[in-house]
């Protein structure tokens, strides 16, 4: 699967314009076949689908709500919402996916696809589907992340943006700048002088992926390239990697980060944690599509900004990640696959299901649906800024090697190491290497 950035940049950028311009048109009529879909549809036959994802409390409500009004429209379907939060729910997917037992529906991450394409033909594809329209989408975007194997098999839930989530009412009162743009030295001073200052608090609430994001991120801010290549091969060096563990090293040994020990209790729910909702953790480097259940659990009158992530004073690349939030994709044993079309396609493209969902998902990702948002009031400035600077600075688009689960945990197990301590910088650096290029011929392996 290739990526182009180009296609995909400028996608976003139409994103972007598409949400200034429609605060002023107002709601413009959606198109496509789905887009406009106001009757009964036309069936006596009782059918039951079951529909799968993760989120926060905000996400739930929003899908259920959309759910409920999807009856109106095709009354004889019934959806069976199955939800939950991230922990888990990797594990469940790919277990249901092998034994045939999976949702019709279901929300699925991007470093799962090229595992889960490669061992088997789970999902439908939507490019195939006459009840799934897809005319809405950017090409490019729909190649870059959801084409493998040349099928459509998943399309974006949203267009997400790794950012620097903020909260500035704290900010403000700890003394912290909210209006600059950050670098690794920068960042790091800040977090040690907070920590120096109070012990309680720490300056970014990270869990394991975060870390292995902003690891990824050095990399290729130092390398100007992939951190692993098309070709299954490792793409940095030693020093690359020595230097970014030392600087893990010391900024978890400063209290920059709030220990991983207490951050991973709440990996993939890092709105839950404590640190967070009492307001003793500004910031948050994460994706815009986590924005809305970190503000909702903070008191009413608390004000949320986005930044831009950490970018080193000396980048080959910025490495600002731009990609889908996430992905929906139809199993392919599903028994109502032309049923579970017309609904996705309702869920992605009307705009009745567009001002219920808002940004759950981060920026919608099909134009009309966008508008049919930001005049139903249901797009965060915040979340919206996040995307637009991330347009502006983004780095290269990961390939799919890169985004493998496999390959992302490699990482993830050392980064763990170093940070609890067990791992000096270069034993970590030798080990990844290791591993990692271990790992990538079994990939390639078994292909």
């Amino acid at each position: 699967m290739k990526r182009r950035k180009i296609g995909a940049l400028f996608f976003v950028t139409v994103l972007i314009l598409t949400l200034f311009s429609a605060c002023s048109t107002g709601n413009k009529e959606a198109t496509g076949k789905n887009n406009t879909t106001g009757g009964t549809v036309s069936s006596d036959e009782k059918i039951t689908l079951r529909f799968s994802w993760w989120g926060g409390e905000d996400r739930h409500a929003a899908t259920i709500a959309a759910i409920e009004a999807y009856k109106q429209i095709a009354p004889n379907v019934t959806i069976e919402a199955e939800y939950q939060g991230f922990d888990g729910y990797e594990q469940k997917i790919k277990t249901q996916l092998a034994g045939g037992t999976s949702a019709d529906i279901m929300q699925l991450d991007l470093p799962w696809l090229q595992e889960l394409t490669s061992k088997g033909d789970f999902f439908l594809d939507l490019g195939n589907s006459s009840e799934f329209d897809a005319a809405g989408f950017d090409q490019d975007f729909l190649n870059n992340f959801g084409v493998y194997n040349d099928q459509l098999v998943a399309v974006p839930t949203g267009v997400n943006s790794y950012c620097m989530i903020i909260n500035k009412t704290l900010a403000d009162k700890l003394g912290i700048q909210t209006d600059v743009e950050w670098d690794w030295d920068s960042i790091y001073e800040a977090g040690k002088k907070l920590h120096e200052e109070d012990s309680s608090k720490y300056l970014l609430l990270a869990d394991h992926a975060a870390l292995r994001q902003d690891i990824v991120t050095m990399l290729k801010q130092r390398t100007g390239a992939q951190w692993v290549n098309e070709d299954y091969t490792v793409g940095f060096s030693k020093e690359d990697a020595v230097a970014s563990f030392e600087w893990l090293h010391k900024a978890m040994e400063a209290g920059v980060y709030q220990p991983i020990g207490e951050s991973d209790l709440f990996f993939g729910k890092i709105d839950q944690n404590p640190k967070w909702i009492n307001q003793e953790i500004p910031m948050a480097p994460s994706m815009s599509s986590t924005l809305l259940s970190l503000k909702n659990v903070l008191p009413d009158g608390v004000e949320i900004v986005t930044s831009l992530p950490v970018i080193a004073k000396d980048a080959k690349d910025t490495g600002v990640l731009i990609r889908p939030s996430q992905l929906f994709a139809i199993s392919n044993k599903s028994k109502h696959q032309e049923e579970a079309s017309k609904f996705l396609s309702w869920f992605m493209n009307d705009k009745e299901a567009a001002a219920i969902l808002g940004d759950v998902r981060s920026v919608p990702p099909v134009k009309s649906s966008q508008e049919a948002a930001v005049a139903a009031g249901k797009i965060d400035a915040a979340i919206t800024n996040a995307v637009e600077l991330g347009l502006s600075h983004a780095g290269i688009v990961d390939n799919s090697v890169a985004n493998n689960s496999e390959v992302q945990k490699v990482l993830e197990d050392i980064i763990q190491k170093v940070s609890y301590g067990k791992s000096t910088p270069e034993e970590a650096a030798d080990e990844l290497i290791a591993s990692l290029t271990s790992k990538l011929k079994e990939i390639k392996d078994r292909k």
